[in-house]
């Protein structure tokens, strides 16, 4: 049988949207962590330099918004979609923000002032479930790795100093846009809370987060959760884990 296979970037809150998708589904899969190099292989076969890629029914597909678009189609139960067409654009406008807005600005904050001030501690951090091959490829390549990441990822002075307020904006969206039923788009659990959950899962780092960061934490990552630890939004997104990440679905060797 040909399985899904996931090729992904452990520590990356975009991975993860993936793989709660797949879990969250239960759709039996392989996954493939792939370091820098990571680039070109994802190139070759989507034309996007991005991580995740899913290898499905033999078609790499990129972009962690079109991955679930497609394990939809192929794997319609338990649905992340809202059958309510008012509620199903709602939550695609949530996981859009989400993504778009949010993501980047995390990553910005978190992972563009930690490769600054602790180098070491940032690459033990990215290097999160690749092994220690991958933490001396890193180590070697840091000088050239630390200004590329900053223009990959757009990272500036400009950039870091818009971050928090994105950061603080995303937070306060989820309060504003809960549902009676404690959801974001409808009575049930949807794209809009995975992906919610999912981009703010590398500073609340749930307990049933797979791939977490390795003591020590960059001292950023610590101030940003001591700042948010009291926001409704922090507690929403551990009782999204709680109830919906579960097991995951990885075929293991």
């Amino acid at each position: 049988m040909n399985y899904p296979i996931l090729w992904h970037f452990p520590i990356s809150h975009f991975n993860e949207k993936v793989r709660w998708a797949l879990d969250f589904k239960r759709v039996p899969h392989l996954r493939r962590a792939l370091g820098p190099s990571y680039l070109f292989k994802a190139w070759w076969a989507t034309g996007r330099a991005t991580l995740p890629v899913l290898i499905l029914d033999g078609k790499a597909i990129g972009d962690s918004s079109r991955i679930i678009a497609a394990l939809e189609q192929r794997h319609p139960n338990p649905p992340l979609y809202p059958d309510d067409e008012a509620a199903r654009a709602r939550a695609l406008a949530l996981e859009d923000f989400f993504d778009e807005e949010v993501g980047p600005a995390l990553r910005t904050a978190i992972v563009g002032q930690a490769l600054a001030t602790e180098p070491d501690v940032a690459q033990a951090v990215l290097t999160t479930g690749m092994g220690e091959s991958a933490q001396r490829a890193i180590r070697l390549a840091f000088p050239l790795f630390h200004p590329f990441y900053r223009l990959r990822h757009k990272i500036s002075s400009a950039s870091m100093a818009a971050a928090p307020a994105k950061i603080q904006a995303g937070m306060d969206r989820i309060v504003a846009e809960l549902q009676p039923s404690g959801y974001l788009a409808g009575d049930s659990f949807t794209v809009a809370d995975l992906t919610a959950a999912a981009i703010m899962s590398p500073m609340v780092l749930p307990p049933e987060l797979e791939y977490a960061p390795p003591p020590p934490l960059p001292q950023i990552l610590v101030d940003y959760r001591n700042r948010f630890a009291g926001h409704p939004a922090f507690q929403w997104v551990l009782e999204m884990y709680r109830r919906h990440r579960g097991a995951s679905a990885e075929l293991r060797p």
